[in-house]
């Protein structure tokens, strides 16, 4: 008896659990893709953050050099640079030597988000002031 040929044909495609399976391990691979592509945008942007704020501390490390300062204690101030406004702070620590002090200046963005809180330093930089020499004319 011959059967019916429904029943010989050999199947052709795929069955609804192959294309399940299928679809889950792209969804799965597609959520990776795009962690990875949201963590290294982030990162590029803090990288960013970073860089200018630490061309802000070097300004200002420059500034108090080229001013002859010799700062003491703890300050902080608000300064636009780089397109941007940060919250520049100092403190200052002395030495062994008492013509050398030690600097620590911290930058923070601020930004509108910022505003009633204190935002947190980017960048700091450690350096070290020699006392302005005082010119005297002959």
């Amino acid at each position: 008896m011959p059967l019916p040929v429904l029943l010989t044909r050999k199947p052709r495609g795929f069955t609804l659990l192959e294309v399940m399976v299928a679809l889950a391990i792209f969804a799965v691979a597609a959520i990776a893709v795009t962690k990875i592509g949201m963590n290294y945008t982030q990162s590029i942007g803090q990288m960013n953050d970073r860089t200018f704020a630490h061309f802000v501390a070097m300004n200002e490390l420059a500034e108090l050099e080229i001013n002859g300062a010799w700062p003491e204690g703890t300050g902080e101030k608000t300064v636009d640079e780089q397109g941007q406004r940060w919250l520049v702070s100092h403190q200052v620590y002395n030495t062994i030597s008492d013509s050398v002090r030690r600097i620590e200046i911290r930058v923070a963005p601020l930004g509108d988000q910022d505003r009633g809180k204190q935002p947190a330093p980017v960048t700091s930089i450690v350096a070290f002031l020699q006392r302005p020499v005082a010119s005297s004319q002959n």
